[in-house]
C-alpha cells in the first residue's frame, strides 16, 4: 500500500477518532454517484415543510449545526431528509451542467453545518426517511469504501408509545405540549404543537396529536429542535430503488453500528505494519436495540 495513502488515513483516523457527547460522524463522505443524487423521482409535493436543527451549538447559527433537517408534507408522503444535503446535491449539478463536466462530481460541494463534520459520514444525514400512510421506508446510504451496502428496508410508523404531560413551553411561536417515551433502548421527551396539524417529527418520530418541534433523549446526546415552518411547493423526491436493494432495519441497523464504531476496522483498512487502525471513539446509537 501506497506510504501516502496510509498517512491520509492515520491523519483522517485522527480526526475521526475524537470522543464526543454527540451523534458520531464517522468515515468519509459518500460518492454522489453512488446515492443517486441526480436521478431522485418525484414523487409527491409538499405544501409545508418544517426545518430541524441537529445538535446545534448555537440555535442561531447554522453553521453549529451537525445538520439541517426537513420533515416535508405532501399529500400522499411525508419525508424527513438533510437540507444541508439537498441544498449541496443542487449546487453540484448546477456546478457540473456549467463546467459541462462528464465525470463524477468532487465531494467538496456542501452547504453549511460545523465544518468538522462536513467531510465525513453520519447515518443521519444520509439516510432518508418516506412515510406512506402507516409504514416507514429509510434508504440507507453508507460511507465511502462501503457504499455497496446501501440498501432500504421498510417497518410500521409510528412505532412510538408516548406518555402525555402537563409540562408546556414555547417554541416558534407555537405552545408545546411536552410527552415522554421509551423507544429501541433510550428514553426521549418530545414537545409537540397540537395547533400545527402534522402528525410527524423528525427523524422516525410520529405518533402525536401535534408536529413534534423539539425532541430529544435524556441524556441529549441527539437534540431536533425546529427553527422553522414554511409554506410553498416543495417537490419531494426519492432514491432510485434499484441502488438501494431491500434489506431488514435488524441488518441495516448492525451495519449502520459498524461504520459508526470502527470505519477503518469495518473497512478492512491497516497500517503499513499490518497493524489496525486505532480508533477509541465511543458510539452511543440512536438505536440501542
Amino acid at each position: 500500500m501506497n506510504k501516502k495513502i496510509i498517512t491520509t488515513i492515520i491523519a483522517l483516523a485522527a480526526v475521526c477518532g475524537t470522543a464526543s457527547a454527540q451523534p458520531k460522524v464517522s468515515g468519509r463522505v459518500p460518492t454522489r454517484e453512488k446515492r443517486g443524487y441526480d436521478q431522485r423521482l418525484v414523487i409527491d409535493t409538499a405544501s409545508v415543510r418544517v426545518l430541524y436543527a441537529l445538535n446545534a451549538k448555537d440555535i442561531k447559527d447554522e453553521s453549529t449545526y451537525i445538520d439541517l433537517g426537513k420533515l416535508e408534507v405532501g399529500k400522499r408522503v411525508k419525508k424527513y431528509s438533510s437540507e444541508f444535503l439537498a441544498v449541496s446535491d443542487q449546487e453540484a449539478i448546477k456546478w457540473k451542467k456549467e463546467q459541462g463536466h462528464k465525470g463524477n462530481v468532487p465531494k467538496s460541494f456542501w452547504m453549511g453545518g460545523q465544518k468538522e463534520h462536513q467531510e465525513h459520514w453520519s447515518e443521519l444525514v444520509f439516510s432518508d426517511y418516506i412515510i406512506r400512510g402507516k409504514e416507514l421506508k429509510e434508504y440507507a446510504c453508507f460511507p465511502f469504501w462501503a457504499e455497496r451496502e446501501n440498501g432500504s428496508y421498510t417497518e410500521p410508523w409510528p412505532l412510538m408509545q408516548w406518555t402525555l404531560a402537563n409540562d408546556s413551553q414555547t417554541i416558534l411561536g407555537h405552545r408545546c405540549q411536552k410527552a415522554t417515551c421509551h423507544f429501541r433502548g433510550r428514553d426521549f421527551v418530545a414537545w409537540f404543537a397540537a395547533d400545527v396539524p402534522i402528525k410527524g417529527g423528525p427523524w422516525k418520530f410520529g405518533g402525536l396529536p401535534g408536529c413534534i418541534l423539539k425532541v430529544y433523549d435524556v441524556q441529549k446526546i441527539y437534540v431536533w429542535e425546529a427553527v422553522a415552518i414554511e409554506r410553498g411547493k416543495f417537490l419531494i423526491s426519492q432514491y432510485p430503488d434499484k441502488l438501494y436493494p431491500k434489506s431488514s432495519r435488524k441488518s441495516v441497523w448492525q451495519r449502520q453500528k459498524k461504520y459508526n464504531a470502527d470505519y477503518w476496522e469495518a473497512i478492512g483498512w491497516t497500517s503499513l505494519e499490518g497493524r489496525r487502525v486505532p480508533n477509541k471513539v465511543v458510539f452511543e446509537p440512536l438505536e440501542k436495540e
